[in-house]
């Protein structure tokens, strides 16, 4: 009978270094997790180098086996130097057998493994083992870390609308801000409840779409082949926020981590101010709705949005939507 590995990896940072954390089963023979740092760089980067890293020593000694690969399908689609992709790409094919599964069910057990290994402080290189009775033991008496807090989102709070601001929408790669890149940038200013400018547009990954992006955006890599990529665009797009004191956007919190997370890894200074979530705000007045999506919004509202999941029109739809509830007068304290 075909004896499998099941090989389960997330991707973390901490300290500016990027860190994977692996949990494998090799049938009859071993079972354990591993945590490797791989040092400081690009998390995007990072993750090939240390897939590569581990798939290179399973498959010295088990390429006679199948291999099951639980990873997040968006991190399969993050960026890396094209020789370890490459080499990726020959080992799984190595293997008797290869697929990719869903990895959920691991993720909590890797994030374990990952406050041990913050708490052993792993160093930039170097792949340690865990047991499972180690791991165990986390579960049971999770260790104390000293984490940097995340700073709390400054929020708009006054019960008018802002006089100046910038609304801002993304369509990205993946709902996970730490394997998304941008494919379209919308930013829309408004002033004195008038929109005074606007910069858009579309972005080139460097990376195959992936097909669920595709879907939901009608986005194609020959629509983004000779656009600029994502740091380039994020550039002109600071230009534009400069000055700007209020960011808007429906579910703004995830734009704007996307927009810091970008920024730090091009060394660009990152946009500072208030932040207003559409969302949050529709839930602080009187709406009788289940949802607060921006479609419901819309519809609450009677707002057309000509092009869902389109930069563009989901930032054209998310002012009127902020121009609706402030005029509405339901705001709640």
């Amino acid at each position: 009978m075909q004896k499998t590995i099941l090989l389960a990896a997330n991707l973390y940072e901490h300290n500016r270094e990027t860190r994977l954390m692996f949990y494998c089963l090799v049938p009859g023979v071993k079972e354990g997790y591993m945590a490797l740092n791989v040092g400081a760089g690009r998390a995007d980067y990072g993750f090939w180098t240390g897939l590569h890293q581990v798939l290179t020593l399973l498959h010295r000694s088990y390429n006679g086996f199948s291999l099951n690969l639980a990873v997040y399908q968006s991190a399969l689609s993050l960026q890396g130097h094209q020789n370890d992709k490459d080499n990726v790409a020959r080992l799984l094919s190595e293997f008797v057998s290869y697929s990719h599964i869903p990895s959920d069910p691991y993720i909590k057990r890797l994030d374990l493994v990952n406050d041990l290994a913050i708490v052993d402080q792993i160093k930039p290189g170097e792949l340690k083992g865990y047991s499972l009775t180690a791991i165990d033991a986390v579960e049971a008496s999770p260790p104390v870390i000293a984490k940097e807090k995340p700073k709390k989102f400054d929020y708009y709070s006054d019960l008018t609308m802002p006089r100046d601001g910038v609304v801002l929408d993304f369509e990205a790669t993946s709902q996970i801000v730490e394997y998304a890149r941008v494919i379209e940038i919308s930013a829309l200013k408004f002033r004195d409840g008038k929109i005074i400018d606007r910069y858009e547009t579309l972005c080139n990954p460097k990376f195959k779409i992936p097909k669920q992006a595709r879907e939901l955006t009608g986005i194609t890599d020959s629509d983004v082949a000779d656009k600029p990529s994502s740091f380039q665009a994020m550039k002109q797009l600071n230009k534009f926020l400069a000055g700007t004191p209020v960011l808007v956007g429906q579910n703004i919190q995830y734009d704007y981590r996307v927009l810091k997370a970008v920024c730090e890894k091009a060394s660009i200074p990152v946009w500072n101010g208030k932040l207003l979530c559409t969302m949050k705000l529709a839930r602080q007045s009187n709406l009788s709705i289940d949802k607060y999506d921006l479609s419901t919004l819309c519809s609450v509202f009677d707002i057309v949005n000509e092009r869902p999941h389109r930069a563009w029109a989901d930032t054209r739809a998310t002012f009127e939507v902020m121009q609706s509830i402030y005029q509405s007068a339901r705001l709640t304290s």
